[in-house]
């Protein structure tokens, strides 16, 4: 039985890391491999970038000869960079590179899958750069209509028209972090207190004004 690892990554496509996982260890099973380990990138993790840690983690156990595959969902998990992929696909020959969308190993001593991997590292790459640059100009244009933009702090969540952040669901527990922190206890006390992460106390203690301002917009 053969050996493979396996690589996922957070995509923007909707398929989640469990479902990722999933289709990894079900490819594997399918295949006969025996899958040592699955490499899981989990969140925040850019194609673009080759300095992943578990993106090496995985290289390097590929190239110790420790494995004879490598099992990934789809190739633009391995890198959105068309040069890179291709070069990471070409110069492993005695590895096999297995896509789960694909169905099978890739061959590129097949010259028309050469082309096919080609064209699709191609548009992928040009594809996410437009979508990155697309993003970059939607949040360059909240930013000066003076709208919040990226991911609400704890205790906030956007407003009806998507602008501003406002308090949610969690503020009450903002409200209980504030309030037991000028009575003098520490984060650790908080934490245990209001059922969160230190870390996230800390970090609503030191933004206090900033939520009595989302907290005005409500009671305005």
């Amino acid at each position: 039985m053969s050996s493979a690892v396996g690589y996922i990554r957070l995509s923007q496509d909707g398929m989640s890391l469990e479902r990722q996982q999933r289709d990894v260890e079900d490819y594997a099973e399918a295949a006969e491999m025996q899958l040592v380990e699955v490499y899981n990138e989990g969140r925040r993790s850019s194609g673009f970038d080759e300095d992943r840690p578990e993106y090496q983690a995985m290289l390097d156990s590929v190239d110790g000869g420790d494995v004879d595959a490598v099992v990934v969902p789809n190739f633009s998990r391995l890198s959105r960079d068309r040069k890179h992929r291709l070069q990471l696909l070409l110069d492993r020959e005695d590895v096999e590179l297995h896509s789960v969308e694909l169905g099978r190993a890739v061959d590129l001593n097949d010259d028309w899958e050469l082309v096919q991997q080609s064209i699709r590292a191609t548009t992928d790459d040009v594809e996410k750069r437009k979508e990155i640059e697309r993003s970059k100009r939607a949040t360059s244009e909240r930013i000066e209509n003076g709208y919040d933009h990226g991911r609400p702090p704890y205790g906030l969540e956007f407003d009806d028209d998507g602008e501003y952040w406002v308090p949610g669901e969690d503020f009450e527990d903002v409200l209980g972090v504030i309030r037991l922190r000028n009575q003098g206890h520490t984060y650790a006390e908080i934490s245990e207190e209001v059922g969160i992460p230190t870390s996230t106390a800390a970090r609503i203690g030191s933004r206090k004004e900033f939520y009595f301002e989302r907290q005005d917009l409500v009671d305005e």
